[in-house]
């Protein structure tokens, strides 16, 4: 090739390097953005919230209770009881705001939604009202299961178990039973409220949670005890909620367990002076070492 045809020939191809496409930008991008909820929780509200989901359950016993002996007012009653606890429960929940931004085709799309937690810790209510029994016996007739084949859980069944509730469920399942009572099909309205307790409730077990769960149920203890003027009850109680703390001090990462040992250690130190706490001293040092407690629970909704 002669020198004139070679440097046309590079020319040409030099113009269609220079000539080539610059690099597009993503053809479709997307981002989620959460905003937390502004309203934090403390530990007392957390416990109205859990109590208010027992008594829930406590209402949807009783109207099938009142079902079964043909008392179709009381059961409707105790679901208007039900419902009422669960606009409470829903207008107190923390909201955040998901946002979501997708971009495409010289298109944007932005959407935001509320959300709120799906569900409700249920936790003991300390009195005499045992709202779990009733759910523990529908999930074995449910399961065809005798009483022995299931573990009993005792009122909330924070022995080494986690029990919470479907708010969602509830609330649908209430305004079924309500309609279905009113247009007089009891036996639809009874296996509607029997969902609550068999499908509602969702029991879970952590492993990690287990030792903190005896501290807070000793911390509640020693609580009661020592108002009762029982300081020697509370001393053995506050005891096991230091064992427990020990406990869970060994399955925990290093900062968790600094904190842990920290608190076992002011507990001791409590369980040793006790007779020169009064009582309202001790329920407020006692409901502050609850609170860090439930705050270390690792799926409290």
């Amino acid at each position: 090739m002669k020198p004139t045809k070679l440097l046309m020939a590079l020319t040409v191809s030099l113009t269609g390097l220079t000539t080539l496409p610059a690099l597009a930008e993503d053809i479709i991008s997307s981002s989620v953005n959460v905003t937390p909820s502004p309203t934090n929780l403390t530990g007392d509200e957390w416990r109205s919230l859990s109590l208010a989901g027992s008594r829930i359950l406590k209402h949807t016993d009783q109207a099938l209770t009142a079902l079964a002996d043909k008392k179709n007012d009381e059961a409707l009653a105790n679901i208007g009881q039900g419902l009422k606890l669960v606009k409470i429960i829903d207008a107190t929940l923390p909201v955040s705001t998901v946002t979501t931004d997708i971009k495409g085709g010289k298109v944007d799309y932005t959407d935001a939604d509320s959300v709120k937690p799906s569900f409700v810790p249920i936790y003991r209510e300390y009195d005499t009202v045992d709202v779990l029994s009733p759910v523990t016996a529908q999930k074995q007739a449910k399961a065809g299961t005798s009483a022995s084949a299931v573990t009993e859980v005792a009122y909330a069944g924070f022995d080494y178990t986690g029990v919470k509730l479907d708010l969602k469920l509830a609330k649908r399942d209430l305004q079924s039973a309500e309609d279905l009572i009113k247009k007089g099909d009891t036996r639809a309205a009874t296996t509607t409220l029997q969902d609550i307790l068999t499908t509602g409730v969702i029991f879970q077990f952590s492993s990690m949670d287990e030792p903190l769960v005896r501290a807070m149920d000793n911390l509640r203890l020693a609580q009661s005890e020592f108002i009762a003027s029982h300081p020697d009850r509370a001393k053995i109680a506050l005891a096991g909620a230091s064992d427990a703390l020990k406990n869970y001090e060994k399955m925990t990462g290093d900062s968790r367990s600094k904190e842990a040992a920290s608190l076992a250690s002011e507990i001791d130190r409590m369980t040793k002076d006790i007779d020169q706490e009064n009582p309202g001293t001790f329920a407020a040092k006692v409901g502050g070492w609850w609170d860090r407690c439930r705050n270390w629970v690792s799926d409290h909704v």
